[in-house]
């Protein structure tokens, strides 16, 4: 367990002391917010001319479904050091230590897990403080509820972005996945475009996805007293075709996600992806 814990803090240490890759596994997180404040807030404030304090809502909706992405961005760039080590051959020299390729597996799936967990709280912190000061109505136990939904999303990131990132060999290969992951998560957890918004192929594969689950817990969480707070006055079928369009509640096909159901799915999901890790390394 000690080699576990070392090698996790020597990866950790590699992450938050090269600033460019923290900077960069933030980026599609920055894109969100840059594209939100120039672009979408206002487009989706005008949308809904009727509804004061709408503002707050809009507000509340896109951080929620910030938190979701970031775990899975940071991770990603937290496995940067895999890859590093891989590419220059210093994973053959922790291999013949008595670690083996599972206890290794180990220390860089618990530090990709403690990096997407610290970024995820520091972005929540910083998304309540702006929360606040704006105004936003937030209660303290959706508070505490969103910082628990923290650990099932590093989690699945973690566990995820490590599956997909040990099939690679090269910087220029993980470079490439990177930017096509940072791009496509903002579309699939309905940010860049509102859920109802998309074609029906790209809702179902959005569904799919652990991120998107976690996106609308975390709004459910968040946003639910802006929602009451704004909408409240409006009919249940209102507020039901509203929750659907902005990605609040998700559906496949006849299928409707209760919370339990999102959380017990990212857990197959992720058990799914570590199963796969754990197989993929026991053949090499």
């Amino acid at each position: 367990m000690r080699s576990v814990l070392s090698l996790a803090r020597r990866n950790c240490l590699c992450y938050f002391r090269d600033r460019a890759s923290v900077v960069f596994s933030l980026m599609a997180a920055l894109i969100v917010l840059l594209l939100y404040l120039l672009f979408l807030r206002d487009m989706l404030i005008s949308s809904y001319p009727s509804y004061p304090g709408m503002d707050h809502l809009v507000d509340v909706w896109v951080l929620s479904g910030l938190m979701g992405i970031v775990a899975v961005t940071t991770c990603a760039g937290a496995l940067s050091t895999l890859v590093s080590d891989r590419a220059d051959a210093r994973d053959a020299d922790i291999l013949v230590t008595p670690m083996g390729p599972l206890r290794m597996t180990a220390g860089y799936i618990l530090s990709t897990f403690v990096v997407g967990l610290s970024m995820s709280l520091l972005i929540l912190v910083l998304a309540l403080v702006y929360l606040n000061a704006t105004g936003c109505p937030l209660d303290a136990v959706d508070v505490l509820c969103a910082v628990g939904l923290t650990v099932p999303s590093a989690l699945s990131g973690c566990v995820i972005m490590y599956a997909v990132t040990s099939l690679l060999r090269s910087q220029g290969a993980f470079s490439g996945m990177f930017t096509v992951v940072s791009v496509l998560i903002g579309f699939l957890t309905g940010i860049y475009m509102p859920m109802g918004s998309m074609p029906s192929a790209m809702q179902v594969v959005g569904t799919l996805l652990p991120a998107t689950q976690l996106a609308s817990l975390f709004r459910q969480t968040l946003a639910d007293d802006a929602l009451q707070n704004v909408m409240g006055g409006a009919g249940p079928s209102v507020i039901a075709e509203f929750r659907t369009e902005m990605g609040f509640d998700l559906h496949l096909g006849d299928l409707v996600f209760t919370p339990a159901m999102s959380l017990s799915y990212t857990f197959v999901v992720t058990m799914v992806f570590l199963i796969i890790a754990v197989v993929m390394i026991r053949r090499r």
